[in-house]
């Protein structure tokens, strides 16, 4: 293959990639399809990775990353990774603000006991059991998404109402303003922060964040170093022009000893396009390491670097590891000690995680909180948690039924969720899937209160279990039939009561299946926004 032809195919593949997962996650409207939204996150490395490893599908697409890293090196980290792709992004805006020529990235030596820190922090978080937190704060996947639906989506909705103003006062009445949807603080600092520390960081050197800080790249790292083809210098054709040090992203060209660190290599291209003398290209290197031997010394100091920076990452890791571990088994014999509740009785839960998630825990366990099923979700109920769940549900999508309720027969969130932490069900199972349970107190009902007749809450039930009895003088109280409540908030979300609502959903922390009642009831779903009842 033509050499300059590498790194068009990697920037047509990053193209797709970024412009698909970017739109589905700012998609403010409901146009871009859930299973463009779906396919394209499920074919990233941590998300099918967790597919796979849970069962939640038989998902090769991190296999094959895995083996295409063992062949060819980091592909991924370019071409597939949005978070990396952003970092390019990035990149050129900074490099059309610089005049030309300043641009200069030299050769850096390795910072191999943080990297391997962060890799091995991330294993001792997973095996503590802290997996959905650790996976969501590392996952480059998952970072990328809390950024695109937290921060850019709300500005291009801001954008999207700027234009519809001006097109509607020209007359023209195909754009329309749609109301922004904004994280709240506590789940916003950690997005906001990110894409500071992103753009500080490729400002200064790079691709320092994917060589360093993040444990998807480390890993990969760690797999490329023993790729079958690697890029290499050509010692007789180098001038050492210092062209490739010019455009490397990565800083692991060392022209002094003419080598390549392979191992932070984002396999961009760059550097091919940019010799002219044709000195850098991939070389087979499973059969030189046999006939090459380089200079003793620089192996064994990186090696001495690898196993000490190691050493010390399994040790804190270990370490953090451990008190995790400790701190939620005391929580775990906590809440054993303190429930003292009829064990037939349903354990509630502060934040009500999606139909389709089984139970919390197993949420908090699967989920990576990338908020594709935030983005997408049409009535906007599912919303970041701060810390509703506690500190490991921290991101976590949570049903918000001040802002919304969950719609009786929409499965959007099942449906682009990636990693199987919100399962598929059949709609018919979707529809008597208990997530929570409604809980009515007649004393803020302003049936009581201001002797006026409502029913807004049982208007909007979709399951019949809230239904009204006659009360007083010619008016009716609600009622809540438990057995028949599914959770959906509709009753929350249409309560005109404020600032309590009269009638409330409480969680359940591992959900159950309610009874269909007998009558069937149409129930047309209300859009996000409009009158409830």
């Amino acid at each position: 293959m033509p050499r300059s032809r590498l790194k068009l195919l990697r920037v047509i593949a990053a193209l797709v990639v970024f412009t698909g997962l970017t739109a589905a996650l700012v998609d403010f409207r409901g146009l871009v399809p859930t299973a463009l939204g779906h396919w394209l996150a499920s074919v990233q490395l941590v998300p099918s990775l967790v597919a796979l490893v849970t069962g939640a599908s038989v998902s090769l697409a991190g296999i094959i990353i895995i083996g295409v890293t063992l062949a060819a090196g980091r592909v991924y980290c370019s071409a597939i990774c949005p978070l990396g792709i952003l970092q390019d992004v990035v990149a050129r805006i900074v490099a059309w603000t610089r005049r030309k020529g300043t641009r200069s990235l030299p050769y850096a030596r390795p910072w191999t006991w943080l990297r391997q820190l962060f890799l091995w922090g991330t294993v001792a978080g997973v095996a503590a059991g802290w997996s959905g937190l650790t996976l969501a704060l590392l996952d480059p996947y998952s970072n990328f998404g809390r950024i695109a639906a937290d921060i850019f989506r709300p500005l291009v909705t801001l954008a999207n109402n700027a234009v519809a103003g001006l097109a509607n006062a020209a007359g023209i009445g195909t754009l329309y303003r749609v109301e922004p949807q904004w994280t709240g603080a506590g789940a916003l600092h950690q997005p906001a922060i990110l894409l500071a520390l992103l753009a500080v960081l490729v400002a200064l050197r790079g691709r320092l964040f994917c060589n360093t800080l993040c444990p998807v790249g480390t890993f990969l790292g760690l797999l490329a170093q023993r790729a079958a083809f690697r890029l290499a210098i050509d010692k007789s054709a180098c001038q050492k022009c210092a062209a490739c040090l010019g455009v490397c992203k990565s800083q692991c060209i060392n022209l002094r000893t003419s080598t390549i660190d392979f191992s932070r290599c984002v396999a961009c291209y760059n550097c091919i396009g940019a010799c002219q003398d044709r000195g850098i290209g991939y070389r087979f290197a499973w059969a030189r390491q046999a006939n090459i031997r380089p200079a003793p010394t620089a192996p064994d100091l990186q090696r001495r670097a690898f196993i000490t920076g190691t050493a010390v990452a399994v040790a804190a890791s270990l370490g953090t590891g451990s008190l995790l571990l400790a701190q939620v088994q005391k929580l775990r014999a906590n809440r054993a000690r303190g429930n003292d509740r009829d064990q037939n009785e349903p354990e509630p839960s502060n934040a009500i995680c999606p139909p389709g998630a089984v139970s919390v825990d197993r949420f908090l366990e699967r989920c990576t909180a990338c908020h594709l099923c935030i983005s997408a979700c049409p009535t906007h109920v599912l919303q970041p948690a701060f810390l509703e769940y506690g500190i490991a549900g921290m991101m976590m999508p949570r049903l918000d039924f001040a802002r919304s309720f969950c719609a009786y027969t929409c499965r959007t969130c099942e449906e682009v969720c990636p990693d199987g932490a919100i399962s598929l069900l059949e709609l018919a199972d979707k529809q008597v899937a208990r997530i929570g349970e409604a809980q009515f107190d007649e004393d803020k009902c302003i049936v009581k209160t201001k002797g006026t007749d409502c029913a807004a809450c049982s208007e909007q039930c979709p399951t019949q279990a809230v239904s009204t009895v006659p009360y007083g003088r010619n008016l009716r109280l609600p009622r809540v039939n438990r057995d028949l409540c599914i959770g959906c908030g509709g009753c929350e979300y249409a309560c005109p009561v404020l600032p309590a609502k009269a009638i409330t959903v409480t969680g359940l922390r591992r959900h159950s299946q309610a009874q269909k009642s007998a009558e069937k009831k149409a129930v047309a779903p209300t859009p996000a926004g409009g009158f409830p009842f």
